[in-house]
């Protein structure tokens, strides 16, 4: 059987080293996990890149509710911010430019208006039925 191509999407054996310590290892205890973390990262990246659903992943990936599974838990952790932080500062230091600064405290501010329960009850007003201006019904049923 001849080796299947990797995806647009696939990361590079370099690429795998600068994420690699990032991830936590597998614990110790209990049953190993049944497929790597690098072909986890490769199925949410695919996800990514295409922009196809989880559900539309290809069957050589994990099934979707486990590689969504994986991506949600690490999203909780704050992998992913942290993994962009870090590389945005590699990339511009390899560039020759400045580490990037923290973020101004107007950002800051604005950011936590977002995450505030009245913006969430505002978006969740606009989102209405009642302030829909679209028509829901079918007029010939």
């Amino acid at each position: 059987m001849a080796k299947q191509e990797p995806y647009p999407s696939t990361l590079t054996d370099r690429e795998w080293k600068v994420i690699e310590p990032w991830l936590r290892p597998a614990a110790k205890l209990g049953r190993p996990p049944r497929y790597g973390r690098r072909l986890m990262i490769d199925a949410i990246l695919y996800v990514v890149r295409s922009g196809c659903t989880w559900r539309m992943l290809p069957h050589e990936f994990p099934h979707w509710r486990l590689v969504y599974y994986y991506f949600a838990k690490w999203q909780k952790a704050g992998l992913w911010e942290r993994l962009q932080r870090v590389l945005v500062e590699k990339v511009r230091v390899a560039r020759g430019k400045k580490k990037p600064r923290a973020l101004r405290s107007s950002t800051v501010k604005a950011l936590r208006w977002l995450a505030s329960p009245e913006s969430v009850a505002s978006m969740l007003a606009r989102r209405s039925w009642d302030a829909n201006d679209t028509c829901w019904w079918i007029p010939w049923a």
